[in-house]
């Protein structure tokens, strides 16, 4: 394989072809982009480089770099984020001599992850990305609405106020103060 820096990368899995088979597929959005670039450098023999560093983030991992690289891309004009993210023709002509250079195993790994992640909703990427990678998971979101609307069904179900549970766990993290009351 050819040395590559992170934005040719980039261009790269744009590049690649989806499950509509032709080049230049457009990824929906921030959110698909970060989670298949992470899982292009975690499920793959992309895996071997390095790539983008990712860090847990409100909605799984995220990269800081990836993010200003897309941003560098579009405002230089080799990137259209105008619906999705697809490759601009100046985008595409580089992505098209990259790929040309290519091996077929880093190929097969781009067109691979672009073809059973970028038609899922983002919703059910998250998903699979938290239930694989928990680690990133700690500063979630997602994880954080679901438990507040656990605990708000919970308290409607057994008829007592949030206020209820707020204290319950007041006392939990505060045994000491128990005996006060």
């Amino acid at each position: 394989m050819i040395l590559m820096g992170n934005q040719d990368l980039l261009k790269l899995l744009i590049y690649a072809r989806g499950s509509t088979m032709r080049d230049n597929e457009s990824i929906p959005s921030k959110t698909h982009f970060q989670k298949e670039m992470f899982l292009l450098l975690k499920e793959t023999v992309f895996s071997k480089i390095d790539g983008y560093g990712f860090v847990p983030h409100y909605y799984g991992p995220f990269s800081r770099e990836l993010d200003s690289d897309l941003v560098e891309l579009t405002v230089s004009g080799k990137v259209d984020d105008t619906e999705g993210y697809t490759l601009t023709p100046v985008g595409f002509s580089e992505a098209n001599e990259l790929w040309n250079k290519l091996d077929q195993t880093h190929k097969s790994a781009l067109i691979r992850i672009k073809e059973n992640y970028n038609r899922m909703g983002s919703e059910l990427l998250i998903d699979y990305v938290y239930g694989k990678f928990k680690k990133y998971t700690v500063k979630s979101a997602v994880i954080l609405e679901n438990l507040y609307d656990y605990f708000e069904s919970f308290a409607e179900e057994n008829e007592i106020t949030i206020e209820d549970i707020d204290n319950a766990f007041d006392r939990v993290r505060h045994p000491l103060n128990e005996s006060s009351h």
